[in-house]
């Protein structure tokens, strides 16, 4: 018996299933880089400091097309579902919707890897895991998967989602994955597990990867080690890359580590310094005690202690930002890829059009030329490899 016509057999259709390696696969003699999309009102910067990054498509296309045309290698739009309250703003009060978003930037790129951030609290597995097949289809390849258990409370509270404990939320998260896994592994699945029963669930077509890019931006022990045994490549702040490799050891782990950098760029480091000074200044600070708030960090009296004075509120938005000229950003950020060991940098930015284009004129080459003095190269992206 068959179950496909010659014409839709993916036996029969050589170059749509498992023809292509996973995207960006670890080397040790090179540093990648990558941008965190401003999809979101505001972007990272909860401040009313001029600025003419937005969140539209139109905005993020030319970001992301700018991006690959200089050689990063990757994307990530986050995912917003509901806004802060600030003083005077609403802090990510608009923001495009992940899976359409990057499913038009692939459509419009041709090196560059998107990262899809998915909640997984939000989306069933079978219907995850057919929006990553589409995604990677669409690219390619040139696809990954931004694994999200869950963060603001107050997203998911807006739409009636409870959100889990915080160790239960990665158990349901290694259910979540399994059965995508299983489902772009085999085309098929039937699961019985704590959270979640499937019964025969269909995944045909797989994905053109082999095995999908998987990336994770756990913070705690708990989330640092879900990365380390689920993902390829955890994304998370420079200062936890010793600690992540304890725990990769623990785990007998070789994933990845991908750092996040902000970095306030000016023609001059004086003139990047005066822009770093109005943020601050300009930050809504009641849209930072928020944050704090949703995300459960702190309770709301040491929210209330953490921005009192400016030097706090420094500290909380650039305490490890990189502030300079274009050309001393590029040394600074080789240093640092080299002193944290470092796969890839992912940039947060301010004024993203006109910063990008300082980078491609001056960080660019200084990068690669103090990654050369560490003896390492700058990693462009190229189309994805073919199975052998």
């Amino acid at each position: 018996m068959r179950y496909y016509p010659d014409s839709s057999d993916p036996a029969t259709r050589p170059g749509l299933e498992h023809c292509v390696e996973r995207a960006l696969p670890a080397r040790d003699d090179s540093v990648m880089l990558g941008v965190f999309l401003p999809s979101q009102a505001f972007s990272e910067w909860p401040t009313l400091a001029p600025n003419s990054t937005e969140w539209t498509y139109q905005y993020i296309l030319e970001t992301v097309l700018a991006a690959e045309e200089m050689g990063m290698s990757f994307a990530l739009p986050p995912a917003r579902w509901a806004g802060l309250e600030g003083d005077e703003i609403v802090w990510r009060g608009a923001s495009l919707e992940t899976v359409t978003l990057t499913a038009a930037l692939l459509a419009a790129t041709t090196k560059i890897t998107l990262l899809t951030t998915i909640n997984a609290n939000l989306h069933n597995p079978v219907v995850a895991a057919k929006f990553g097949v589409g995604l990677d289809h669409i690219g390619g390849g040139r696809w990954g998967f931004n694994v999200v258990s869950g963060w603001g409370v107050q997203e998911f509270a807006a739409m009636g989602v409870e959100l889990l404990e915080h160790k239960e939320r990665y158990a349901f998260t290694r259910e979540w994955l399994d059965i995508i896994q299983m489902l772009w592994r085999e085309g098929e699945a039937t699961y019985d597990g704590q959270y979640f029963t499937i019964n025969k669930a269909s995944g045909r077509p797989r994905p053109m990867q082999v095995s999908p890019l998987i990336v994770n931006a756990g913070q705690s022990y708990t989330g640092m080690r879900f990365s380390a045994e689920r993902a390829d490549y955890i994304f998370c702040y420079g200062d936890q890359a010793e600690k992540f490799r304890k725990i990769r050891g623990e785990v007998a782990s070789n994933c990845g580590f991908i750092g996040a950098k902000a970095v306030i760029l000016g023609k001059t480091t004086a003139e990047a310094q005066d822009r770093a000074n109005q943020i601050v200044d300009q930050a809504d600070r009641g849209a930072l005690r928020n944050m704090l708030l949703s995300s459960g960090a702190v309770p709301a009296e040491s929210a209330d202690e953490r921005m009192v004075s400016r030097d706090d509120v420094y500290d909380f938005l650039l305490g490890e930002a990189i502030i300079a000229s274009a050309e001393d950003a590029g040394t600074q950020l080789a240093d640092w890829a080299a002193m944290q060991n470092v796969d890839g940098i992912c940039l947060n930015l301010f004024e993203y059009r006109g910063d990008l284009k300082l980078i491609a004129s001056d960080t660019i080459p200084a990068f690669e030329a103090q990654l050369a003095a560490h003896g390492k190269t700058y990693r462009r992206p190229s189309t994805p490899t073919p199975v052998s």
